[in-house]
């Protein structure tokens, strides 16, 4: 292949701008508003259609449903000591093996017979040559399988604790359930530290240390003519992170299926010219790095997530000047034979910094609720947003209505007004004066409110929550009406509830294998051999000799992962195994295993502490495990023992059959009595709202005739006062003396 056939670096800065530019596109008109709003949602931000004077409280459902699931799917992934394990991948190179020999068939009677006695022996010459042949694929079994325990040991070791693992894991499962997906990326990064060791030296020493070049911090001679030395030496470690990326700097190309099939993928960050300078770019060509014109994303996600903060970057010079980094891996022909290779690139605006060859792309994206043939799926949130904005009107127009029924408007007659009326009016508090003049005084404009239909909508949009999230208030605790419920309405509920929440679950744990996956990949490529402490030993693991393609299995409190529940069911297995391991069915190692796990399970620490590990120098030297007998005569005498325990089996299963038809019988008689008492208690509790509703339907006839007849009353008053004023001015307006004489004589 010729130079010329190379990609050129502006001609791979052009390609992958062009993809980053159609990634951006897709992502601004398709996700950004809806990510946003979704952020918005979740905060219970006002809608913008508020108006002055008038309730403006938002229900948080979104809140209450997305923290409720995080807290719950976070305690059912890391309820267990390994969160994910792996287990010997599939593989064709197993060392070859002999077939087993069969055994001779012996009559009954002819054990003495001299060609019995040697058929015997030459089975018994093969089974040991069998034997013999088959001790390298049991080593090769167990040094896969030992590669598999370390590997599980140390890829939850470096997540869960060298490294704040249960916050990157809430943040990672948090923007998934607000914002449709969820992006991690994981990396190896190498820091440089600083490590200061005190010597003490001759004369001689601190000579020869000095002409090696140690950086000598401090020194100062003692009482002995010897010196005490500071030497500071600069090491690299090799760190294993994980970065939760917010949705506003993870880039991909449309229509990706997933992520590892993705044609681009970036993650786009800001990052000053020290931090790239750090990261190993050189100096020279970081430094002339354009300065881009604009600043940050102008992002809505971004407005949204820091709505509350305002950031000011600009006028940064120098070192602290900042730039926008992208890290590409992209599937582009960069060698001109045809065929795309994945590349990582690390680019700003024109700028290429670095280009690699790399196997696969370091992200993981979930969602919750994965849709078909897509990388985006839907969101928990989505499924609640428009119940928050109907529940926020209810909320609203029901606060608004008890405010005007504790506070209703006046109707003011303008006979009536003083100065004074209309401030008194509006200032609304207990015992307060309202100044008015005339015989119209201020009344009160009682207008019907009926606060049950609002309480009533309420009530039904929260069981349309509940039936969309299976969030129940069965499943987060009961309320005051469960003891009106029958058994079986509650387990029905809870099912369901408990049904998609182990959906989210179970899809946020698959995501965890992927990522624990690639880590194991990016610890075997790059790792160096590293201490970590298991079951109470130190031992020294060396990632380069892992099989990369290891099974991943996930243990997560789902039913039976549940700690509680497995120490169950590993208490009915410990009782199954200890019958077996008296008729040879469960040797030592499979006992030791169940026995250790319940020991994990319980939180009582190290197995080791309470129990021997059959394949230590301890079990051996105890004078356990010695040579047993003849498999196949442990086989017949098993074979004696287990029809026994059939039969016996047998027997208890009849037993629990008759055990069971009693319960079930006894269920539904008390089912029967439940729904009866539960139907008494509805035709009751109708029957005493039917009658508070007479009550206060009576009462409040009573209330409404006593104002009408006070009003008729006042009225009244009023006219005779009137008439009698009349009839007093008509009498003082006539002339005492006309012609007839005076009228007052």
């Amino acid at each position: 292949m010729t130079k010329r056939d190379l990609m050129s670096d502006d001609e791979l800065a052009a390609l992958l701008a062009e993809q980053e530019r159609a990634a951006k596109s897709f992502r601004d008109s398709t996700l950004a508003d809806d990510q946003a709003n979704a952020l918005d949602f979740y905060e219970a931000r006002p809608f913008g259609d508020e108006e002055e004077g008038r309730s403006q409280v938002v229900s948080p459902d979104v809140a209450e449903v997305v923290d409720y699931m995080q807290i719950s799917v976070l305690r059912t992934v890391i309820s267990g000591d390994r969160v994910v394990e792996f287990e010997p991948g599939d593989t064709d190179q197993i060392p070859d093996i002999p077939e087993p020999p069969g055994r001779p068939k012996v009559a009954p009677g002819s054990e003495q017979d001299p060609q019995t006695q040697a058929a015997m022996a030459e089975y018994q010459r093969a089974r040991a040559t069998y034997d013999q042949a088959l001790a390298p694929l049991r080593a090769w079994e167990k040094r896969r399988t030992q590669a598999a325990e370390d590997a599980t040991a140390a890829v939850n070791h470096i997540f869960l604790r060298r490294q704040n693992g249960e916050r990157i894991l809430l943040d990672w499962l948090q923007s998934g359930l607000i914002e449709k997906i969820g992006v991690i990326k994981t990396a190896a990064v190498v820091e440089r530290r600083k490590i200061k060791n005190a010597l003490s030296v001759d004369a001689i020493g601190l000579a020869m240390l000095t002409e090696q070049g140690e950086t000598i911090s401090a020194a100062s001679e003692q009482d002995d003519g010897t010196w005490l030395v500071t030497v500071e030496r600069e090491e690299e470690v090799k760190r294993y992170l994980d970065y939760p990326i917010p949705s506003e700097e993870y880039l991909f190309s449309a229509r990706t299926r997933d992520e590892d099939t993705a044609d681009y993928q970036a993650h786009r960050c800001r990052k000053t010219l020290s931090d790239l300078i750090e990261m190993g770019f050189d100096r020279e060509l970081v430094e002339r790095l354009p300065i881009e014109e604009g600043w940050g994303f102008d992002d809505p996600r971004e407005q949204a997530r820091w709505h509350d903060e305002e950031e000011h970057s600009y006028g940064r010079t120098g070192a602290m000047r900042e730039v926008m980094l992208l890290e590409e891996y992209a599937r582009v022909d960069i060698d001109g034979d045809g065929i795309a290779e994945l590349i990582k690139a690390f680019r700003v605006g024109d700028v290429i910094l670095e280009v690699t060859e790399v196997e696969e792309a370091p992200f993981v994206v979930w969602t919750p609720f994965p849709r078909a043939h897509r990388l985006v799926g839907d969101s928990l949130a989505e499924k609640t947003m428009d119940i928050q904005r109907i529940n926020s009107v209810l909320m609203r127009q029901a606060l608004d209505g008890v405010y005007q029924t504790n506070s209703p408007r006046m109707s003011l007659h303008m006979d009536s007004e003083t100065p004074n009326t209309i401030d008194d009016l509006l200032s609304v508090r207990a015992g307060g004066i309202v100044r008015w003049k005339g015989v119209n005084k201020p009344e009160p404009l009682y207008e019907p409110f009926d606060i049950q239909k609002s309480l009533g909508m309420l009530e039904y949009m929260t069981g349309l929550r509940e039936t969309r999230t299976g969030i129940t208030r069965l499943n987060q605790g009961l309320d005051e009406d469960t003891i009106n419920k029958t058994a079986s309405g509650q387990a029905a509920l809870q099912a369901t509830g408990q049904q998609i929440e182990e959906f989210v679950a179970r899809n946020f744990a698959n995501a965890m294998a992927r990522l624990f996956a690639k880590k194991l990949r990016l610890m075997a490529d790059n790792g160096d051999p590293i201490a970590i402490k298991i079951d109470g030993q130190y031992r020294r693991i060396d990632p380069t000799t892992w099989d990369r393609d290891m099974n991943v299995a996930v243990r997560v409190g789902l039913g039976s992962g549940r700690k509680e529940q497995r120490l169950v069911y590993r208490q009915s297995l410990l009782e199954i195994q200890e019958r077996g391991f008296q008729v040879g069915l469960v040797d030592a190692k499979r006992l030791y295993n169940n026995v250790s796990a319940m020991i994990r399970d319980s939180g009582l620490g190290n197995p080791d502490d309470y129990i021997i590990d059959p394949d230590s120098d301890e079990y051996q030297d105890n004078g356990a495990g010695q040579p047993q007998a003849d498999p196949e005569a442990i086989k017949a005498q098993g074979e004696a023992q287990a029809k026994t325990l059939k039969a016996q089996s047998d027997a208890q299963t009849a037993a629990a059959k008759m055990d069971t038809a009693r319960e079930e019988s006894t269920a539904r008689l008390q089912l029967a009595s439940e729904e009866s008492q539960a139907m008494i208690a509805l035709k009751r509790a109708e029957a005493e709202e039917e009658a508070r509703l007479a009550r206060e339907k009576a009462a409040f006839e009573a209330e409404m005739a006593q104002k009408q007849a006070d009003r008729e009353w006042e009225l009244a008053q009023q006219r005779a006062s009137r008439e009698a004023e009349l009839s007093r001015m008509k009498a003082e307006a006539l002339p005492k003396n006309r012609a007839g004489g005076d009228l007052s004589k």
